[in-house]
């Protein structure tokens, strides 16, 4: 169960909506008074979102968003009507989304639903700083095309098509191309497509004014406004129904966008990258893409391999990625021995580089010794085969293993320390609160 950060100096509005996300199945819920406790909550727990205020004494709700950018985590404001500025402004600064006072629970709860699965989904992407540089020390062909290609690219405002399986890094190459083009300061804006619920995409992309529906209390930009002058990133672009399709191409067409309610036309400068892992010439032929928007979109194309192309890449992204995970967890990095390594070089890897990514942090986390053996692999690599095989993906794997690592962890830190939360928190690096709180969620 994610664990959610509600900071208001208002105690009635913490209380209406904790009540509102206990309502809704979001049990999990931390409070704070003002900015620096929600900065110390953020510290002694696996906060996994955060809805704040703005206005607050000792630090506000954008000092709190600065101090924890670089631990993405989803960070939703709330904001009063004469802050809506400043609140679109932190949008294009990193903010996930803004919901206006007074709020409507369907908008906060849908927006909570949605950050929370869109974090998921890119909580294994390659964040670290070395990302780039190892998305390209690679020995595949199809990939060193595209770096080379790159530098004719990114500095005019072409489509840009990202074609490829879940996992191979499609957002990864569409933030590299973004930070690498002459609007590297602008907005990057993310769209989920396959996050957002049809009923909402339309409002989502372009906006809405007060009033333009139940819950519409203020007006309220959309993604591509908020982009202008940078760049949006349409990902899993192949999952919009046809209608939005078509009110996509006129926005691709004539470079302007109207919000819901209102008759004015708002003209926008916007790159546009888009991402798709479906195979977008069936759908086309399929009449489920509609091959306008498809051309429009792909003036330059780029198609990511799966992992199983470039095998001779995986022992450079294994020892990348043991170094990075013994890095974030204090450890000494992992080492994966020739059979190993083998083993890796011979697996399906449905989950492309994620999957990866996501084996070797659970090994970096639960083996004691420091080489690690291709027999060592095994109960890893079966336990994402099984969630493959059971239609699950390698970010249910993921979420499963990592309670089932937490729940053994935490069983061997109470008996060593003879059942003394106190040393048993402090050995395992966490908070005696929280501590407590997951003996509570994994019934120890």
């Amino acid at each position: 169960m994610p664990i959610i950060l509600v900071v208001d100096d208002e105690e009635n509005i913490r209380k209406v909506i904790g009540g509102l996300l206990k309502k809704n199945g979001f049990t999990s819920i931390t409070y704070a008074a003002n900015g620096a406790e929600g900065y110390e909550a953020v510290e002694d727990e696996n906060i996994d979102l955060i809805i704040s205020d703005v206005n607050m004494p000792v630090m506000d709700g954008l000092k709190l968003f600065e101090k924890v950018k670089d631990r993405n985590i989803p960070f939703i404001i709330l904001t009063a009507f004469g802050t809506i500025e400043t609140a679109v402004n932190a949008i294009k600064n990193g903010v996930y989304d803004f919901i206006a006072k007074p709020f409507d629970e369907k908008n906060l709860i849908d927006t909570v639903k949605k950050a929370l699965e869109e974090n998921c989904k890119n909580s294994l992407e390659l964040s670290d700083n070395g990302a780039e540089e190892i998305f390209f020390r690679t020995l595949d062909v199809t990939l060193l095309k595209i770096k080379e290609s790159l530098g004719r690219v990114v500095s005019t405002r072409a489509g840009i098509l990202i074609i490829g399986e879940t996992g191979t890094g499609k957002g990864l190459l569409a933030n590299i191309i973004h930070q690498a083009s002459p609007d590297r300061d602008k907005p990057f804006i993310k769209v989920n497509c396959s996050a957002i619920p049809d009923n909402l995409m339309e409002s989502e992309l372009f906006g809405y004014v007060k009033g333009a529906f139940t819950g519409a209390a203020v007006d309220k930009p959309g993604k591509f406004e908020l982009a202008d002058g940078g760049t949006i990133f349409l990902d899993e672009i192949g999952e919009l129904k046809p209608e939005m399709q078509s009110k996509l191409l006129c926005v691709l067409q004539e470079k302007e966008v109207t919000r819901l309610g209102e008759h004015k036309v708002r003209k926008i400068d916007v790159r546009i990258i888009a991402a798709t892992n479906i195979n977008i010439k069936e759908a086309i032929l399929e009449k489920k893409f509609r091959e306008d928007l498809y051309y429009r979109l792909n003036v330059v194309e780029f198609k990511l391999p799966a992992l199983r192309e470039r095998r001779n890449d995986i022992a450079v992204l294994t020892g990348f990625f043991a170094a990075k995970y013994a890095k974030e967890f204090g450890i000494k990095k992992k080492i994966f021995d020739p059979g190993a390594v083998e083993k890796f070089k011979n697996a399906p890897w449905p989950g492309n580089v994620r999957e990866l990514e996501n084996i070797v942090q659970k090994v970096s986390i639960m083996e004691k010794d420091e080489v690690i053996t291709a027999e060592m692999l095994d109960n890893y690599m079966r336990a994402a085969d099984k969630a493959v095989a059971a239609g699950g993906t390698m970010i249910d794997a993921g979420r499963e293993e990592k309670s089932k690592v937490e729940r053994e962890m935490i069983k061997e830190a109470l008996m060593k320390t003879e059942n003394n939360k106190t040393k048993a928190a402090e050995a395992l690096g966490i908070s005696r609160r929280t501590l407590l709180y997951r003996i509570k969620e994994y019934g120890i």
